[in-house]
């Protein structure tokens, strides 16, 4: 099933996309699904960012090729990216003036369904209602500058989102893409993280109580390519779609 969060005539809704139809649902997702009777094409609507979370954890080095000359972590590294940082599919990536060298991060994100504190890594996964693309766009001089990656990961528009929550998939052997301008610059498979989606869902919930809607970014791979003005991002991940931002410079 894809679940959507669409905009029409000004109205914002969550449906299902069938094909080229999105069916209006009946309140959220997040509860048993029932439709109403509207139908649109999916060409007449806007499509937005899945959800806005009350937060989002991210996983460091969680991909062997991302680590380079540095040792693998013994266990899940989450940072906070902050809401406020979400866009969705065709939105706009800014470039503050001052960033200098900002890149892209093609990564899975896994969406929570549940309120979920404490779980075991057996039962982690009946928490998590789908999985979307997500793109951790990091500003690498505040990365290394900073004593935080506050700015750095979550600059206004650093956490592009979309296009749906994709449900009954197995997330852990994914392809995932991304490309700058058309060309490849991560290619990686959810198969090589170094800590698994139960593992970080349960490692997360022992001291952070999950909320619906809440997400995690699993981490990513490789050297991310740098991202400049004017440049077109594309996030795809198999089974579940594509994600495309332009970017442009804060004027």
């Amino acid at each position: 099933m894809n679940i959507a969060r669409y905009q029409i005539k000004g109205n914002v809704f969550f449906g299902v996309v069938d094909n080229d139809i999105v069916k209006q649902i009946k309140g959220s997702p997040f509860d048993r699904i029932t439709f109403t009777s509207e139908e649109t094409p999916l060409s007449k609507v806007k499509i937005l960012s899945p959800f806005v979370p009350s937060k989002i954890l991210a996983i460091a080095l969680n991909v062997k090729t991302h680590l380079h000359d540095r040792n693998a972590p013994t266990k899940p590294e989450p940072f906070y990216k902050v809401p406020s940082s979400v866009i969705g599919p065709g939105e706009t990536i800014i470039l503050p003036r001052e960033a200098g060298r900002v890149e892209e991060e093609a990564e899975l994100v896994a969406v929570i369904g549940k309120k979920c504190s404490k779980v075991s890594k057996i039962n982690a996964m009946d928490y998590v209602l789908g999985y979307t693309c997500g793109n951790d766009v990091s500003c690498r001089d505040w990365q290394k500058g900073d004593i935080q990656w506050w700015r750095a990961k979550s600059s206004d528009t650093f956490g592009p989102i979309g296009p749906y929550i994709v449900t009954d998939i197995d997330p852990s052997n994914l392809n995932i893409v991304a490309r700058v301008n058309g060309i490849v610059g991560q290619r990686c498979n959810t198969s090589e993280l170094l800590f698994d989606l139960p593992t970080m869902i349960s490692f997360i919930s022992q001291v952070v109580t999950l909320e619906r809607g809440d997400m995690i970014f699993t981490g990513t791979s490789g050297a991310p390519a740098q991202i400049r003005d004017g440049d077109f991002v594309e996030v795809e991940i198999e089974k579940i779609g594509l994600l495309s931002n332009p970017v442009k410079i804060e004027k």
